[in-house]
Parts: C-alpha cells; structure tokens; sequence
C-alpha cells in the first residue's frame, strides 16, 4: 500500500474540503522519529523537545487535552530509520480516530512514505527536520513531485509542512559558502540519488550569479569501488572545488580520500544530508578539506527564545540540547497553535481535521525558538538559515551561518 501510494498520480491541491470530525476531548500527536542508530541522540532531543512544548502548553489545546504519542522510526536490524517502520508508524497514526496531527520524519526524503499515508485520511504532518525539496516543490528527478504525494490531494490539499528550510534553499547557503571559500570553478556530482540531482540543478542556476564557473558534472557510480578514472577527469577539468550530493557509498569514501591527496587545496563540499558519523571517522585527511552545510546552526546562534529553552532542556535532562531539538520543539508548538486556532474557529462545532491543517497553512509565528517565521502555501518555510561546518577533531564542527 505504501509503494502504491508513492506512485500515485498527483491529485491537485483543493483547498476547502471537510476531513474527519474528531470524537471525545482528548486528542493525539504522533511522532515518528529515529530512536536507534548513529541519529538517536539529535532524534531523541526532538521527542523531549517536542514533550516539553507540550508540558509548557499545559498539555491542551483549546477544549481538548492532547496526548503525545512517541514511535520510533528506526528498528534494530537497520540501526537506522526503517521505510517499513515508517510505514507502521504512519498507518497506525492514521488508523486512530483521536490523532489530530503527525510530527514526522527526520531524515531527508524519508517523509515521502509516510506523507500519503497520512494524507489518505486528511491529516496534517509536520516534519521537523526533513528538507527534501520534492515533497512541497517540483524536483525533476521525481516525476510528478510534490502532488505524487497527495493521494487524497482532492479532497484535503497538501497536509503536509515543515519548520525546517528545504535542499533548494540549502543549494544558495552552499553557493554562499563556495563564494566565501573563494570557489571559482566547481565540478559536481551526484550519484543520480533524486535529492542530489535536484541540488545539481539549484547548483547550475545560481552559480554564475555569483562568479562561480561549473567546469564538470559527473556521476559517481555507487558500485564502483576504484575512483581513479574519475578523480582524473576531475583533475583535468582544473577545479578549485568538488560539490558532491548522493549516498556516502564505500566508493564515495575512497573517492575523498583520492581527491584530497591529489590536490590538497581542493575544497570539498558536501550537504549535510550525505555527511554521518561514519563519513567523517572513514575519510581520514580529507577532513581537513571538506565542507559541509547542514540545517541546524550551533545553539548560540539562535535568539532569546532558544537560550531559554536550552536552559530549560539541560534542567531536565542534565544535558544541552542538539540544536535540532529546537525544530523539535517549535514544530510541536506550531501544531498546538494551529489547534487552537481551529478550535476557536469550529465554535461548538466538532474539530475536524481539514480544520487544523488550514489552521497550520496560516501559520505566522513570532518571537519562538526559531525566530519569527510564516509557512508558505505549498508547506515550505519562510525560515532561511543554515550552518556551516567544518570537521574539527573527528566531529563536525558549526562555524557560521549561512543565508540560504
């Protein structure tokens, strides 16, 4: 059902039609994030995060009590987000009649399985941290994006919104960064992964604007564990720079670790989507040349609002908060808003589903953890910040923010 779902046709975007009326006064809001692996750490901080939105909303939202419902997205055989675990949690969110709204996923494209599911039955998702462009703009390297995913398109519109800025916007940050890298020929790759060709085409359109010449586009065949060749078509090309966006295969490795040593200057650039814990202890020397931009910035870079939360999160948890638990937190105080909002609204009436996920589609958020905001009409963000990294000491490393 699932796949099937993935490959429906678009459906169109209506905009007014009634979803589901809600029974009884308490209410649900699922989150779909992964608990286990290499991201549980960051994953985690996002359900305290979003438990702790929830405490310091008195655990209501107009006339209803609202309970938080924490899946994990990951399973111990993948030691990572699971798409069959992903399409569990969606479907049992979907099947119970008190869930209001989805806070899922967390990694990038990972949202484009449980989107349908839950847009079959009119629900609003918000993903903290998923940034794939495909899933609220055209990517040409998934056909028929974004309406693909809205089977129910229809009837309910696109349910689905995130507080994270997207790929296509973190293709300007990394073209900001390469300018103040002093880039001025660039090579790209990709492994044709549908995110990194879209960042391909974000990357050809605004290179020029900012004095950047593209000198080579390659594809990296993940099957191909010797880069030789490749790193030599690189080298006659004569760049100053490599932007890579796809899977971090074993080949794509060894291929850092060739392009490093054959010129020690050349600048390495990567989004953090491609860049795990792995990567960065596999690659060795070539740290030293790579450049990474990432969503989430260092926590001192956020305003008031996030100081006091942070303050407030190692409180409770004897810790400091990844910076990701921010999204965590202001998705869920989002929703909670968009809730009331349609509560207000619906009067007497029963909240209906449709309703909250109009509410959210008006979405203007001041003063909050993230700074002030508004949700565009096709789910997207006004937020525009991203960070860049460098890898310090085996870890990666915030050094300053980006304008994406």
């Amino acid at each position: 059902m699932c796949l099937l779902a993935l490959l429906l046709a678009g459906c169109g975007d209506g905009e007014d039609a009634s979803g589901r009326p809600v029974a009884g006064t308490r209410l649900a809001i699922y989150s779909s994030m992964p608990l286990e692996g290499p991201d549980r750490t960051p994953a985690l901080d996002v359900v305290r995060a979003q438990q702790m939105a929830l405490r310091d909303a008195g655990s209501t939202a107009g006339r209803y009590d609202i309970d938080l419902v924490s899946l994990d997205a990951a399973t111990p055989k993948e030691n990572s987000w699971d798409p069959a675990q992903i399409s569990d949690n969606a479907r049992r969110a979907a099947k119970d009649d008190d869930a209001i709204a989805y806070l899922g996923e967390f990694h990038t494209s990972s949202s484009a399985i449980s989107i349908p599911l839950v847009n079959e039955v009119g629900m609003l998702e918000v993903s903290p941290m998923d940034t794939a462009t495909a899933l609220t703009a055209r990517n040409l390297a998934v056909p028929d994006s974004p309406a693909k995913y809205f089977p129910k398109g229809k009837d309910y519109g696109r349910t689905f919104a995130r507080v994270v800025p997207s790929d296509r916007e973190q293709a300007a940050a990394q073209i900001e960064y390469m300018r103040q890298e002093g880039v001025r020929r660039l090579v790209m790759l990709t492994d044709e992964d549908p995110v990194g060709v879209d960042y391909v085409t974000a990357l050809r359109a605004l290179a020029r604007a900012h004095g950047i010449a593209i000198v080579g586009r390659e594809d990296v065949d993940p099957h191909e564990q010797d880069p030789r060749d490749l790193v030599e078509k690189i080298e006659l090309a004569r760049p100053d720079a490599v932007f890579y966006a796809g899977d971090t295969h074993d080949g794509v490795v060894r291929l850092w670790q060739d392009l490093s040593v054959a010129d020690p200057m050349l600048k390495l650039f990567l989004p953090g989507s491609a860049v795990d814990a792995a990567f960065v202890e596999s690659i060795g020397a070539a740290a030293a040349s790579t450049y990474v931009t990432r969503p989430v910035l260092g926590l001192r870079a956020y305003p008031a609002a996030a100081q006091k939360f942070a303050k407030a999160f190692e409180r409770r948890y004897g810790k400091r908060p990844e910076p990701e638990a921010l999204y965590g937190y202001e998705a869920m105080s989002a929703v909670l808003a968009a809730i009331r909002r349609a509560v207000q609204e619906a009067g007497d009436g029963r909240l209906d589903r449709a309703d909250v996920v109009r509410a959210f589609r008006d979405t203007r958020r001041r003063g909050t953890v993230l700074g002030d905001y508004e949700i565009l009409s096709n789910g997207d963000t006004t937020l525009r910040r991203f960070g860049a990294y460098r890898i310090v000491g085996g870890q990666l490393k915030y050094m300053h923010p980006l304008e994406g």
